[in-house]
């Protein structure tokens, strides 16, 4: 008999929404794209008993957090990561086969671009990494997949590399491919 296919939500904000799901054709699985642009953590944790239960998927990869920080509002480092764990803590007590994992945050281009701001300027990558550590010592805490995709993002000058970005925040298909590289390659879509 032979097994059934595993099915696997990708969930997040707009880094997610526009990842180009061709990048993942030769994974042998059913892959859903449950990211939504410009959503904070708080909203994703409001979609979750329509996009991602129904799907009883077995792996989730969890991206989220880049809008909680770009929000005046922003809560601090520790408290984004705990938002972050929070969810995935909730995805766990309803789906407890699921296998999760929890991406880093991605860097930003914190400098002008041209005549346009970016829309992280302002901002800072070393902020993004003070979070990034959260995620990764409470991913550890509550037996969380993290994958690190910043230090594959980040430049020599301590920014997303600018020929990744269009806008400081969002990808271009050259970052998609490298982070399409770390999900595969890290073994998120092993057998």
């Amino acid at each position: 008999m032979k097994d059934k296919k595993k099915t696997i939500v990708m969930f997040g904000d707009s880094l997610t929404d526009y990842f180009p799901m061709d990048k993942l054709k030769d994974i042998d699985a059913d892959i859903i794209n449950s990211g939504v642009a410009g959503d904070t953590i708080a909203e994703m944790g409001a979609r979750l008993s329509y996009d991602v239960y129904p799907y009883h998927p077995d792996i989730i990869i969890m991206q989220g957090g880049a809008n909680d920080f770009l929000m005046s509002l922003y809560p601090g480092a520790k408290p984004l990561a705990e938002r972050l764990i929070r969810l995935a803590l909730r995805i766990r007590k309803q789906l407890p086969d699921t296998k999760i994992y929890i991406e880093s945050m991605y860097p930003a281009y914190t400098k002008r671009i041209g005549l346009m701001p970016s829309w992280a300027e302002g901002k800072s990558n070393e902020e993004i990494q003070k979070i990034n550590t959260w995620i990764k010592k409470l991913c550890k805490e509550n037996d969380f997949n993290y994958i690190d995709v910043f230090s594959h993002l980040i430049g020599a000058d301590g920014q997303l590399s600018r020929e990744y970005t269009v806008d400081g925040i969002h990808l271009q298909d050259s970052a998609y491919e490298i982070v399409a590289e770390i999900l595969i390659c890290g073994g998120v879509y092993g057998k």
